[in-house]
């Protein structure tokens, strides 16, 4: 038997289909085995968790002991597999499949799984599918690889797609021209006015905004098979409040220091889910904290 919350959400009470226990705007409760309650929430800031994180977007063919390390944090995954209207080092990025909005609203490409729509549905996304089929080549692959960084959404917004410009529209999110098209990849954020980025363009914006910036080069120990190399931005996410963890690990990048430094001075902690090589792996994605 599901017991209504208690206190201020009482009055949001929603029974839900999908998600054992009532549903309440922004959050969720759900019953366990134990019957102990766990309350549950939507990221109000894109890619910035205030709490630890419950469900991570990720490439499905990330290597199996870093998955098991975010499991073993608590941390459902929603894996993305390979898509092949996609060129098959980035055919299954997170972040060229999707893009959180804020809260509980989230645009899809249109030709993700279903199971992939399932699993946001079973957590109470607000699914918008895009506009834009993807194709393999730059810059018609690109659509939904923003990055929103607090109130800034940055991205090449002669592509960006449709439904993406008119949600950030209505979220008072404001758009901000770069060239850079794989904006998301190109650009790790640390806080929600200072980022780390090897793109000019994006360094040049993201000043512009009042960002504090760190500029580095592009990382040539950065591993994405098929490419040269890969970008900073793909090599990690947060997994709870200023707490980032990284596709490998941080001391094979060559600004390995600069960025330690950097992430201390704003206070922001990592851990390390391998040991001896660092990857692109299209973004670690949160979507869904615990508080």
């Amino acid at each position: 038997m599901n017991a209504a919350p208690l206190g201020r959400d009482a009055a949001l009470y929603v029974k839900s289909h999908k998600v054992p226990g009532p549903k309440t705007h922004g959050c969720l409760y759900h019953m366990h085995n134990n019957r102990k309650v766990c309350i549950l929430g939507f990221l109000k800031q894109s890619l910035l968790p205030e709490h630890d994180i419950l469900l991570l977007a990720v490439d499905s063919r990330m290597e199996d002991g870093m998955k098991s390390t975010l499991k073993s944090f608590g941390i459902d995954l929603i894996e993305i597999p390979p898509f092949n209207g996609l060129a098959e080092p980035v055919a299954g990025h997170a972040d060229m499949h999707i893009t959180h909005i804020r809260d509980n609203v989230i645009v899809c490409q249109p030709d993700l799984p279903e199971k992939i729509y399932e699993k946001l549905e079973q957590y109470g996304f607000d699914i918008h599918i895009g506009n834009t089929a993807l194709q393999t080549d730059y810059p018609l692959d690109v659509a939904y690889n923003v990055a929103i960084v607090g109130d800034v959404a940055f991205h090449n917004i002669r592509y960006t797609d449709s439904v993406i410009l008119k949600l950030l529209h209505q979220y008072n999110i404001r758009t901000v021209h770069v060239n850079q098209g794989y904006t998301k990849c190109s650009l790790l954020p640390v806080s929600n006015n200072s980022i780390i980025t090897d793109d000019p363009s994006i360094e040049k914006a993201a000043l512009s905004e009042g960002f504090e910036v760190l500029k580095i080069p592009p990382q040539k120990n950065i591993r994405l098979p098929g490419y040269s190399y890969g970008f900073i931005g793909g090599t990690a996410g947060f997994i709870g409040r200023n707490m980032l963890a990284f596709a490998g690990s941080l001391e094979m990048l060559d600004s390995s220091d600069e960025i330690k430094n950097f992430l201390n001075k704003h206070s922001v902690k990592w851990v390390n889910l391998g040991c001896d090589k660092i990857f692109d792996c299209g973004s670690l994605i949160p979507l869904f904290e615990k508080f």
